[in-house]
């Protein structure tokens, strides 16, 4: 951290460079020149320096009449009086105080402090874009983790509502189940709040959770739905964003089972390299009954698709003949044996 706070000081940054620009314009002109005509070189080397920190100096100051306030006229003044500063200056220097080269006329060096006027403030706009491209890609991510924060707060209530809702059902029928059905969901409560402070966790972790939750659900429905799932591939080493598969899992054992007709549950995971496919295929009852329900976990978990798996996931769902398809595809992160960032 210090090392790089040291380069974010403007000073230390512009006496490097100067630095190197004045070592390149030694072993340039050593081409040319013997070393031990040391005149020369010192002439040049203040003379180079000199016209560097009036650079500097019109980038801070001359320049922001032109760029934040638009005043024209008053920046082609200033720019015609700083290069009669520094063609007077070099000239004086080359002429009267080093004595180099009588024979140039003050000409050359008004096109010499020119040029470097027109890089200097070429490489300043190249700076400039730079800087502002790096602070618009460091606001959009932490909007774009804000948001993530967000939606995952929604998720917490929504995913304890529908459990509840769920155990209370259960607790009618079957109250002997009851007791073992709490330590369950005590068991789901207790990873989603750890999760939820992680941007990423361990891909097995969140299958296992989606298979404690599949068992709790299949305690509820019982003979009313036939419920199936099954994986293929390994999932070691791989990341993912915590309870992002959930929503839909959830989303067929809220529609699919039903007292009237034949119903199932089909969910079907495939790991492939850093790649997860997940399908689900579920019954939807012709005589849809309303389920109670917080209304935001499928439309937050697409936001969080967006955000957390742009370019990296697609994802289709639709119903055809009573039944409702849904398939993802996520190309995921692989752990590096790095800890797991907290989001808090």
């Amino acid at each position: 951290m210090a090392f790089r706070n040291f380069f974010q000081n403007g000073l230390v940054v512009n006496l490097l460079f100067l630095i190197v620009l004045l070592a390149v314009n030694v072993l340039v002109n050593l081409q040319y020149e013997p070393l031990s005509n040391v005149r020369l070189f010192v002439y040049q080397s203040v003379s180079l320096a000199y016209i560097y920190v009036m650079c500097v100096l019109h980038n801070k100051y001359v320049l922001r009449l032109l760029i934040h306030k638009s005043q024209y006229w008053q920046y082609i003044w200033a720019v015609v009086g700083w290069l009669a500063i520094v063609t007077t200056v070099t000239y004086t220097l080359r002429v009267y105080v080093f004595r180099t080269d009588n024979n140039v006329l003050w000409l050359g060096d008004l096109v010499f402090g020119a040029a470097c006027l027109l890089i200097g403030v070429g490489m300043w706009f190249l700076y400039r874009g730079a800087t502002l491209q790096t602070m618009e890609l460091r606001n959009s991510l932490l909007l774009k983790e804000k948001e993530l924060q967000y939606l995952q707060s929604q998720l917490d209530p929504h995913f304890f509502f529908n459990t509840l809702n769920n155990l209370y059902g259960v607790s009618l029928r079957y109250p002997n189940k009851t007791p073992e059905l709490i330590l369950s969901i005590s068991e789901l409560m207790r990873y989603q709040l750890q999760s939820s402070r992680k941007q990423l966790v361990p891909l097995e972790d969140e299958l296992q959770f989606i298979r404690n939750y599949v068992h709790l659900e299949r305690a509820r429905v019982r003979q009313r739905c036939q419920v199936t799932f099954k994986k293929k591939g390994h999932e070691k080493d791989l990341l993912i964003t915590p309870l992002i598969l959930i929503a839909f899992v959830e989303n067929a054992f809220k529609y699919a089972p039903s007292s009237m007709s034949a119903s199932y549950i089909k969910v079907e995971l495939e790991i492939k390299g850093e790649t997860l496919l997940l399908k689900i295929r579920n019954t939807v009852p012709s005589n849809k009954q309303s389920v109670s329900s917080t209304g935001v976990g499928l439309n937050n978990v697409r936001q969080r698709l967006a955000l957390a798996y742009a370019k990296r996931h697609t994802l289709i769902s639709y119903e055809e003949n009573n039944i409702y398809y849904t398939e993802l595809q996520l190309t995921l992160d692989r752990h590096a044996n790095t800890p797991l960032p907290d989001r808090r």
